[in-house]
């Protein structure tokens, strides 16, 4: 009997005893229980089901040309914001406590370090080398989401199983794909969950993909995955602690074993996407996921120009336009106002980010940003890490600063990201700028040239000018490689810190 033929009896039978077993090259012994929650055909498929489907349904060959060279364009944006935090504080945490938990290994590349790692220590790593920076990409979708923290998971499993750069376009796609179209379903910060929780239904996908997994297994894994993976707003309410950077990577490591269990036959359960949608307040009524593979997300992923949360980019770049027009103003401004939304308002510039007391907190503050951009010209991760945003000039205009929403602003862009500013001065003068929608933003993307610079300015203290020159061809020509460890060995380096 061939195997497609065994896996629709499999699903057509009551009987959960009946199992498929494939001994796999990469190790596996696969056993495939009886889909999830299924009784045969004439039962609908679960959520779970159908990202499964979803998941093995994506093909290099059928993918659009724009979503290939979005998939590029990411892969390239994530590894600089990762070779960015080679040496901090939180990546070298990080390093050195994997192996105490997840074991001696040479299976994967930590990005800008000597040693390799398990997978799950290495995508971990790599998770918070991603997004301790906080300039990986953004996607607007019921909430911000940052949906480039799933792919040192992509990367890692296909180092490991010797995958092609075609596969790794493949999980790129699928992670990012699952991911984006929960986040656009179901707000998680509304019920008080961390947006990163829409990657819980990505990294199983993502896993179960590179493994060839049947359908059965991912939709377990994606049922187990998604019962674990809840993460609370408070990481990124308050002071912000280190935390920040690994939320996304324990939710990797924590949805890739899911998927080796379900690899043995371990089962998970269905609908808990539509528990969540039904039991946390506020309850939403005709629940769905789109899974149309059409319509894809990933060509509408946002980049950033600079260093800080996603919706303060406006108020950066409005900031650094004003910069040059107040020089040796500054004492002289008696009041600053910012009008834009009240999401934004509420995320970024409630009081506790008007007195920052960490790095983590700072970076996510309106006023503070604000006025290193003014002061500066610009908002740099040397602001941060020299902590230049502590020094009082800084905090003068922190305290001359008031936000409120902007009524104009709601009205012609009811889901942007946009800012008004105000600044008057003690004579009564006053400047005012306004950024309706940031630069990398989808509708405003960064050039070519301006992301192939953010690269290089990250990647080159790490791994030489000719070695990050190598990783931007080997990423260009991402679809010519046979194995994908081709373009990870170039990925590492001797975990000296950035000298930004």
């Amino acid at each position: 009997m061939k195997r497609r033929d065994f896996l629709k009896l499999a699903a057509g039978t009551t009987s959960a005893s009946l199992l498929l077993e494939s001994v796999r090259t990469d190790g596996y012994r696969l056993v495939g229980a009886a889909l999830a929650g299924s009784n045969g055909d004439e039962q609908k498929a679960t959520l779970e089901q159908k990202f499964a489907e979803f998941a093995i349904s994506i093909r290099y060959e059928a993918l659009p040309a724009d979503v290939v060279a979005s998939a590029k364009r990411v892969l390239l944006d994530t590894l600089g914001c990762a070779f960015g935090s080679v040496g901090s504080e939180p990546a070298n945490i990080a390093e050195a406590t994997i192996r105490k938990t997840f074991g001696d290994g040479n299976t994967a590349t930590v990005i800008g370090y000597p040693r390799p790692a398990t997978v799950e220590g290495a995508l971990f790593v790599n998770g918070v080398l991603v997004r301790s920076l906080d300039l990986n990409d953004t996607y607007i979708g019921t909430d911000p989401l940052h949906p480039s923290e799933v792919l040192p998971t992509a990367l890692a499993l296909c180092e490991e199983s010797g995958r092609s750069g075609r596969d790794l376009v493949e999980a790129i796609v699928a992670g990012y794909e699952a991911s984006m179209r929960v986040n656009d379903a179901i707000s998680f910060i509304e019920r008080g969950f961390h947006p990163l929780c829409a990657a819980s239904y990505g990294i199983p996908v993502i896993a179960g993909k590179i493994w060839g997994l049947p359908k059965e297994a991912i939709a377990n894994a994606v049922g187990i995955s998604g019962a674990r993976g809840f993460t609370s707003f408070v990481v990124n309410s308050g002071a912000i602690s280190m935390m920040k950077a690994m939320g996304l990577a324990a939710t990797a490591a924590d949805g890739v074993f899911a998927t080796r269990l379900a690899a043995q036959g371990f089962t998970g359960p269905s609908g808990t996407l539509e528990w969540l949608a039904s039991k946390m307040k506020p309850a939403k009524e005709g629940f769905a996921v789109d899974l149309e593979l059409a319509r894809y997300r990933l060509p509408r992923v946002a980049f950033k120009r600079f260093p800080i949360q996603i919706e303060l980019q406006a108020v950066a770049e409005a900031g650094a336009s004003l910069s040059a027009k107040i020089k040796d103003r500054a004492q002289d401004i008696r009041a600053i106002t910012v009008e834009t939304y009240p999401g934004i308002i509420e995320r970024v510039a409630d009081p506790a980010k008007f007195r920052p007391q960490t790095k983590g907190t700072a970076d996510h503050s309106l006023p503070v940003c604000l006025a290193l951009a003014l002061l500066d010209g610009d908002v740099t991760v040397a602001q941060f890490e020299k902590d230049r945003w502590r020094a009082q000039d800084v905090m003068a205009l922190v305290g001359k600063t008031s936000v409120k929403p902007g009524e104009a602003l709601i009205a012609k862009l009811p889901k942007g990201r946009g800012a008004n500013l105000e600044i008057v001065f003690a004579d009564g003068q006053s400047l005012r700028e306004t950024v309706e929608v940031p630069e990398g933003g989808a509708e405003r993307p960064l050039s070519r040239s301006s992301l192939e610079r953010k690269f290089m300015n990250f990647a080159v203290p790490v791994v030489s000018k000719a070695g990050a020159e190598r990783i931007i061809s080997l990423v260009n020509n991402l679809e010519e490689l046979k194995d994908v460890r081709e373009l990870t060995g170039a990925l590492k380096g001797a975990g000296k810190p950035n000298p930004t």
